[in-house]
């Protein structure tokens, strides 16, 4: 029984039990007027103890349910109450409770063994009374009603374990997908980024013998610019790990994002502020560019703001669209015609192409002296279309 199932099984356990502390409370009223004898003082002192018991301390509850099999000590508790009272007495509400923790607790062949005795016990009590009854209730009604309270409890019994099975077989799923999704990422990105620069390497590295042999000078440039390539092929290598690590995809997107905040602010030392409104859902595809376009924004902050502040908003906007904003209070730019890059820069146009990557839109708007906002918005309608 995994952690999850004693759990819930603890917990429907206790409800069974402060049932029957509230039918000991009913029949209590019901016996007012009578004479209240001390084998059925005993017998109240006794069921109510062993509810109290389980209810009260967590140590008897987790042995119980680790231990099923105490449960044969409460089977038998009920039947010397049944046997010292009576099968006509009011406490027999109070026995109940033993038949649903029976069906909870037990494997269904177990349980049907435990109801069997039960109502077994049930009817030799009211054969070894002086005077057997013959109401319908005593023959066929109370042993019913164990009955299908046992089958009741295995029932939700296993139905809680179907769903727990469900779930984990879900998650598995889930892991799978995000894990396809994952190589799949991998294999796009070293296309369109570490792939095209190791190829010019190797063309680079194969025109190099010839022109040591031709022209010793050009020789030296090409293995400067080899040499530069690498570098510029390792950086690459190293901030593709670092964009794959950022997503969690069994995290929520608000906690990946407030950890790459924190991350982000920790090491530039610029104060940056993460909020949250509203419940956010991406699949997995539109998170990893969203998260690589505010990774490229706070770089760009880092880089080109001055700033002394940054913050980063994830919005759940109307009809499931997602904003996500990058607002700094640095020196801000003059935006181009298209908000395209500045010259000799790529920020902006790499943020753009990874937004229609997305299936998103995206907006930059900035003044000199008041700083940049770069305005990210995802529309589930146009993610669910297949557009990228």
């Amino acid at each position: 029984m995994s952690t999850v199932q004693r759990d819930f099984t603890q917990r429907v356990v206790a409800v069974a039990l402060i049932v029957r502390l509230l039918a000991i409370t009913v029949a209590l009223f019901g016996m007012i007027g009578e004479q209240i004898t001390g084998t059925m003082l005993a017998s109240v002192l006794v069921l109510s103890a062993t509810s109290f018991s389980f209810l009260m301390y967590p140590s008897v509850a987790r042995f119980v349910v680790h231990h099923p099999l105490a449960v044969v000590a409460d089977l038998l508790l009920t039947l010397l109450v049944l046997a010292a009272l009576g099968v006509e007495s009011p406490l027999v509400l109070a026995t109940f409770s033993t038949a649903l923790v029976m069906g909870i607790l037990f494997e269904r062949r177990i349980a049907v063994l435990g109801a069997a005795a039960l109502v077994t016990g049930f009817l030799l009590v009211d054969r070894v009374q002086g005077q057997p009854t013959t109401g319908f209730m005593i023959n066929l009604g109370i042993p019913a009603l164990y009955v299908g309270l046992v089958a009741v409890g295995s029932v939700v019994r296993h139905a809680h374990e179907r769903e727990v099975a469900i779930a984990s077989d879900l998650v598995e799923a889930n892991r799978a997908v995000a894990q396809a999704d994952e190589r799949a990422r991998l294999a796009r990105e070293m296309h369109d980024s570490l792939g095209k620069t190791l190829h010019g390497i190797a063309l680079a590295a194969e025109a190099l013998p010839v022109w040591v042999e031709r022209d010793p000078p050009t020789a030296v440039r090409y293995a400067h610019g080899l040499a530069d390539a690498a570098r510029q092929a390792a950086a690459e290598a190293r901030a593709l790990l670092v964009r794959l690590r950022a997503d969690q995809p069994d995290r929520p997107l608000a906690q990946v994002l407030a950890d790459q905040c924190r991350s982000w602010a920790a090491t530039t030392g610029v104060e940056c502020t993460f909020v949250s409104h509203g419940a956010v859902d991406l699949s997995t595809d539109a998170r990893y560019e969203a998260l690589a376009i505010v990774a490229e924004a706070l770089e760009n902050v880092q880089r080109h703001a001055d700033a002394s502040h940054a913050s980063v908003t994830l919005v759940g906007a109307e009809h499931g669209a997602v904003r996500v904003e990058v607002v700094d209070d640095g020196r801000g730019f003059v935006v181009l015609d298209g908000e395209v890059s500045p010259p000799n820069h790529f920020g902006l146009t790499g943020m753009r192409e990874r937004a229609v990557q997305a299936g998103a839109t995206l907006a930059v708007s900035s003044t000199l002296g008041q700083g940049t906002r770069v305005v990210l918005t995802l529309d589930p309608v146009k993610e669910t279309s297949g557009v990228r």
